[in-house]
């Protein structure tokens, strides 16, 4: 596996660098650090000795900002390097934080990216056009987003939550297998969530006032997929038991975005883990708007799975 680090100073990302410091990656697994410099974060330029000075200072503090930089991820690498046994690598990149992330998971064909973001009110984060959340929509892999101490999960002394949310298709099965990649210190207690949404041509004319014969095939059809619903439900609660974890399931309807931020609220856990199509005929599938709308809304840490290219569907 391929890990993708996201670092700089701020307290969110550290709470990131604790969580990957506390599991168990695979053994040979790589481990990317990177830090995007901006200029604007630059000290304030003031020529001395005029207009023809502007190159060399702007070259100076383009210096310092590498310097710090380095030492940053020089020291980040030691602290995981304390408690875990992977190849490390560091990154130092100039530009647009998200722009350059996303380069870097071309560029070194990454399996999963790790990035903090700060937790925001409902409306911030609607509004919310941060690098998290354009790595989120653009990324081909797997992107898990720290909020608040996710660390808690693998080195709580008590059980801490995971919801698990699934639409009941195969891509699923994937958010288990990465389930299973923490070794947590206390088994957490996991939600298997599914959630049935009315199809869009069920909210037209017909679905709210039209023929009982229409009313009678929608409520067949709803019927039908409640039940395929629970099956999904039973088999994926099984895999999770398998894990030695502690798993309650919720089976309910509505817009899935929706309930699935509405049980997190209720049941505070702290990761949500979702599911999403990785690439079809060669190329990643675009985020669907119920993840990103989960994403966007969820009031703890967000880990998106999405299949590895190696697992492409034709």
């Amino acid at each position: 596996m391929k890990i993708l680090v996201a670092v700089d100073p701020s307290e969110h990302t550290q709470e990131a660098i604790r969580f990957v410091k506390s599991v168990d990656w695979p053994k040979t697994s790589e481990m990317y650090l990177i830090h995007v410099i901006e200029m604007k974060h630059a000290s304030s330029l003031i020529p001395s000795d005029g207009p023809s000075s502007w190159d060399r200072v702007i070259s100076e503090a383009r210096g310092k900002l590498f310097t710090k930089a380095k030492g940053l991820l020089k020291q980040t690498q030691k602290e995981i390097l304390e408690e875990r046994a992977v190849t490390i690598k560091s990154l130092v990149m100039e530009g647009l934080p998200g722009a350059q992330i996303l380069q870097a998971v071309e560029d070194y064909q990454i399996d999963l990216v790790i990035l903090g973001t700060r937790g925001l009110s409902n409306v911030k984060r609607f509004l919310l056009g941060s690098t998290s959340d354009w790595v989120m929509r653009e990324a081909p892999c797997s992107v898990l987003l720290v909020r608040e101490k996710l660390s808690k999960v693998t080195m709580g002394k008590a059980a801490a939550k995971i919801l698990l949310a699934t639409d009941g298709s195969s891509v699923a099965l994937n958010t288990v297998d990465m389930l299973g990649l923490l070794a947590c210190k206390t088994p957490p207690k996991v939600t298997v969530a599914h959630v049935v949404g009315k199809p869009v041509y069920l909210e037209g004319w017909f679905g709210r006032k039209g023929k009982p014969a229409f009313k009678q095939l929608a409520g067949q059809f709803l019927e039908k997929s409640h039940k395929e619903a629970a099956s999904h439900l039973e088999e994926l609660s099984q895999r999770v038991k398998d894990l030695g974890m502690k798993v309650d399931t919720v089976l309910t309807k509505g817009d899935p975005a929706e309930e699935i931020v509405k049980i997190a609220e209720r049941s505070k856990p702290r990761l949500i883990m979702v599911g999403s199509k990785g690439f079809k005929g060669g190329k990643p599938v675009p985020l669907g708007d119920v993840v990103r709308k989960i994403a966007r809304h969820a009031p703890c840490s967000v880990f998106l799975i999405r299949p590895g290219r190696s697992k492409q569907e034709g």
